[in-house]
């Protein structure tokens, strides 16, 4: 099996479409038949206590893949049901669930189907009702010391022993994880392809994949179809035979328009902040998108290049990555890039630019929050510390600590409801049904409470491709106070609760299973979260240093995109941007300003410090080779009581 790279070259799977309707008398769609009529039997058989479904599914594998025509096939499906039984009319029913989002029997008309076979399931289909079976699936009651999983797989685990050179053992193992997300993934309408197209169309690829890396790669193809940025797979051969091993060199890429920039760099010589990357070992960086599409299950854009840009960099530890880049100039140029992090190193490399504090008041009064750094333990000190600011950015553009349960208090009155969601039928001691949910609202999730004094000044919340899951949620909720304001730029689009499979094999498989939406029905999954100003960083940005979303909030608190009091009074600063030396000028030709003796303070976008400068007479200059590039606001004082606030960029050109 070649390296990703090399797979890149010569494979261009794209998706393949397939009608539904196929000949009955081919053995491919018997198996698809098959696949639906278990995972049917399974899941709502009154008997479903009683059976071993994946032996059961084994054994009637095998029986299909060697009928001879359609009178064979339905043979084998009646032994099959003569061994699960058929349901009976059910004397004290328990109620229905709200919302049927997944389940949909239209498929037992098919003309395949014998006579005998489709009044067998006819009379099934008649009886299905809620029960109480929790034999199978359930909620998780997060008794199993480290198992985290929503939904409660563990007593409906595949028994049979897969060996991958067996036929049968291949088709079971992807039968049973395709009517998993059949009947508990709620957001199956949202694929790209009906879930019913997949299934055909990978039937023949498991049939094909004899070996350990190609089983993996088809499994993880075929999880990409779900279109969920929670489908996140893992194996130890997807990690050799896939992406090459797991080391990174320390460069960090984000999507800028149509390219593929450096947003960070470290030790690469010859390689700066801004350049585009154009080539990977010689193969164009959109050929390597397009390729790597089939690998990266994704809800939004957004989330598949940021994690496109991650795995497209993995390979063995000290192994060298061929990088041809264009520069500022336009001037193109190839580098070596070493791999030396694990991916524990390379996203300590990649945040450790962020401030060392989770929280601060800074010297423009405003109150700052880094929500991935964040406890639960310290929201009351922050509270206390940001509570008189006018304003409070909330950084989301990370994963957050569970702390949105101890915010909500302080920044609402009372409960809200920010969200609408829907949940698996799977109720204990209550009712059991697949592909049918409850809908309910989150007014009681952050609990109860009345706070006359919440926090009634603005809020600003900054989101970009790194906001996933809870911190969407978390954006979702805070986004409900009546001064608040989203900046920023499309999320992973996957929030609501996560569930995962331990798959034979040591494949690792998960995906949403909760149904979350807006209160007013808007669908965060494969959009991201609603945004009041949308926000991207720009490649002249990434050149400057500048941090353009959170400039964008620092805009909204101080105005200073706006005619500054400073620039009225004709106060200006160049070169802007700057490199070793700013020079601040009295342009204004009244005379009645003294602006002699300022004091001189230069604030980095997270509100610190970074210079004083005591006194200085305007025009001045001022020295600025040993800070950082990036964007900053020069402030300024006088004895008369006068203050003016500036904006400059600091630029090693």
């Amino acid at each position: 099996m070649k390296r990703l790279l090399i797979l890149i070259v010569f494979l261009s799977w794209g998706s393949i479409g397939f009608l539904t309707a196929q000949v009955p008398d081919s053995t491919n769609f018997r198996l698809y038949l098959l696949c639906k009529t278990w995972g049917y039997f399974k899941y709502f058989s009154q008997h479903k206590c009683e059976l071993q479904w994946d032996t059961l599914l084994n054994t009637t594998v095998n029986q299909v893949l060697v009928s001879d025509d359609n009178e064979d096939f339905n043979a084998a499906l009646m032994g099959m049901f003569g061994k699960v039984g058929n349901n009976v009319n059910s004397t004290n029913p328990y109620p229905w669930p709200d919302t049927n989002l997944n389940y949909d029997n239209s498929w037992i008309y098919d003309p395949a189907f014998l006579e005998t076979t489709r009044d067998f399931l006819d009379t099934f289909s008649v009886h299905i009702a809620p029960d109480t079976s929790a034999c199978l699936v359930s909620f998780n009651d997060y008794s199993t010391p480290g198992y985290y999983s929503y939904i409660n797989f563990l007593d409906d685990p595949l028994s049979e022993t897969i060996n991958l050179t067996n036929e049968a053992n291949r088709l079971t193992y992807m039968f049973y994880y395709w009517n998993i997300i059949e009947y508990f993934f709620p957001y199956r309408y949202l694929m790209d392809q009906p879930w019913d197209s997949t299934l055909i169309q990978f039937i023949p690829q498991f049939r094909d994949a004899t070996t350990a890396p190609d089983f993996h790669i088809t499994f993880l193809k075929m999880v990409t179809k779900i279109n969920d940025t929670h489908g996140f797979t893992s194996s130890s051969v997807l990690n050799s035979y896939l992406w090459g091993g797991s080391y990174l060199p320390k460069i960090y890429f984000i999507r800028i328009d149509t390219n593929c920039v450096v947003a960070k760099v470290q030790g690469i010589p010859g390689v700066s902040k801004g350049d585009i990357l154009t080539h990977l070992k010689t193969i164009p960086i959109k050929d390597i998108e397009d390729s790597l599409a089939q690998y990266i299950p994704s809800s939004t854009p957004a989330a598949f290049y940021r994690d496109a840009y991650y795995e497209m960099m993995k390979g063995t530890q000290y192994t060298n990555l061929s990088m041809t880049l264009r520069d500022s100039e336009g001037n193109s140029h190839t580098v070596l890039a070493q791999r030396t992090v694990s991916p524990t190193g390379w996203y300590a490399f990649r945040d450790d630019d962020w401030p060392d504090f989770s929280y601060f008041i800074t010297d423009c009064d405003y109150g700052y929050v880094h929500m991935g750094l964040l406890e639960a333990e310290e929201v009351p000190a922050m509270y206390e510390a940001l509570k008189d600011a006018p304003a409070i950015i909330f950084d989301i553009r990370n994963y957050p600590n569970n702390t949105l349960w101890d915010l909500g208090p302080l920044f609402f009155e009372q409960p809200i409801t920010s969200a609408i969601y829907y949940s698996p039928a799977l109720m204990p001691g209550s009712y059991y049904l697949p592909g049918w949910y409850d809908k309910d609202n989150d007014y009681y999730n952050l609990g109860s409470w009345f706070n006359p004094d919440a926090y009634a000044g603005n809020v600003y919340i900054l989101v970009n491709e790194e906001t996933q899951s809870q911190a969407e949620y978390t954006c979702q909720y805070l986004s409900h106070h009546p001064n608040a304001k989203v900046i920023g730029s499309q999320t992973a689009g996957a929030d609501g609760n996560v569930s995962f499979l331990n798959l034979a094999g040591g494949i690792y498989t998960y995906f949403t299973s909760l149904g979350w939406y807006y209160d007013d029905g808007y669908q965060q999954q494969r959009n991201g979260v609603k945004i009041d100003t949308v926000v991207r960083p720009t490649i002249a940005g990434i050149r400057q240093g500048m941090d353009e979303v959170l400039l964008a909030a620092l805009d909204c608190i101080t105005g200073v995109d706006e005619p500054l009091k400073a620039e009225c009074l004709g106060l200006t600063v160049y070169p802007n941007p700057a490199n070793r030396q700013l020079t601040v000028s009295d342009q204004q030709t009244t005379g009645n300003l003294s602006i002699a003796n300022c004091r001189l303070s230069i604030i980095d976008l997270f509100g610190r410090v970074v210079k004083e400068i005591p006194a200085i007479d305007i025009p001045g200059k001022v020295d600025i080779s040993d800070m950082p590039d990036g964007i900053y606001l020069l402030r300024m004082h006088n004895n008369s009581g006068f203050e003016w606030t500036l904006k400059f960029v600091k630029a090693d050109r």
